[in-house]
């Protein structure tokens, strides 16, 4: 029986390091990271070593699909419907209580009905490929179809227009949350790929959300009411959820994005 429903920012492979900071019941407690959790990155040895470690900790995981990392689907794993969190999830039978959570699949975790939307804009993608080409099949650390195809975003929208939602978790953030602050210094974003960040802005306006939560960025901060923006900080789902219904007063002090405002 999960009690206890966590989240996170980017672990890019160092799960172990994360979960040595909970101290709640490890069969009592799933950690939701909120993409690149890194274990299907280097697709070799070092990935299965770290999930059989991860495998014996006994805390469930459930992964947002980030940008540095490889589709389940495209691993040949299975999925199943997990009946903890009401929704379809991709799995191996050798690490159980590992679980892959689908793009843009609608899930009830810990009783609030959920959004997730995995995906980004790898900005190293050129210095990942060097002098390989895109179509390459060798392991490059990038992977082609890290953001949603323009069909895979139309069937979502679609799908979700009008609907309310507890919670949002994606990977990047809706385009006028981006924190241009921690742009990485002497990138031309204007070779930089936004159409994820713009359709989740129009997701933004299409659906009933109350509190949206990414990573992608490593920071931890406030980005907005409702908006959170998650790396190194663990918290729990419960904690997040009351924290926002009164945003004027909030009980815990996080950092908040240069552009903070109760609007959203």
């Amino acid at each position: 029986m999960i009690k206890n429903y966590l989240v996170t920012g980017d672990t890019h492979g160092q799960v172990l390091e994360r979960l040595s900071h909970i101290g709640y019941p490890p069969d009592e407690t799933a950690l939701i990271i909120l993409g690149d959790m890194g274990l299907n990155f280097y697709l070799n040895k070092t990935d299965r070593k770290n999930k059989k470690n991860v495998k014996n900790t006994g805390f469930r995981i459930y992964a947002v699909r980030g940008n540095h990392e490889e589709r389940p689907e495209r691993l040949n794993m299975n999925s199943l419907w997990d009946t903890y969190i009401k929704g379809g999830v991709y799995y191996e039978p050798e690490f159980p209580n590992i679980r892959y959570l689908m793009d843009g699949e609608e899930y009830e975790i810990n009783g609030h009905p959920t959004l997730v939307i995995g995906g980004a804009y790898s900005v190293d993608k050129w210095y990942r490929l060097g002098d390989r080409p895109e179509n390459t099949n060798n392991w490059t650390g990038w992977f082609k179809d890290e953001q949603l195809t323009k069909k895979e975003m139309d069937e979502i929208s679609a799908r979700v227009d009008g609907k309310h939602y507890d919670f949002v978790l994606t990977h990047t953030c809706p385009i006028s949350w981006e924190p241009k602050d921690l742009f990485l210094s002497g990138l031309d974003q204007s070779k930089v790929d936004k159409s994820m960040e713009l359709w989740l802005e129009d997701i933004k306006s299409k659906v009933d959300w109350k509190v949206w939560l990414f990573a992608h960025y490593h920071d931890n901060r406030l980005i907005r009411p409702g908006a959170e923006m998650y790396f190194h900080d663990i918290e729990s789902l419960d904690t997040i959820w009351e924290r926002w219904q009164d945003p004027e007063n909030l009980t815990r002090w996080l950092d908040k994005d240069p552009n903070y405002y109760m609007g959203r």
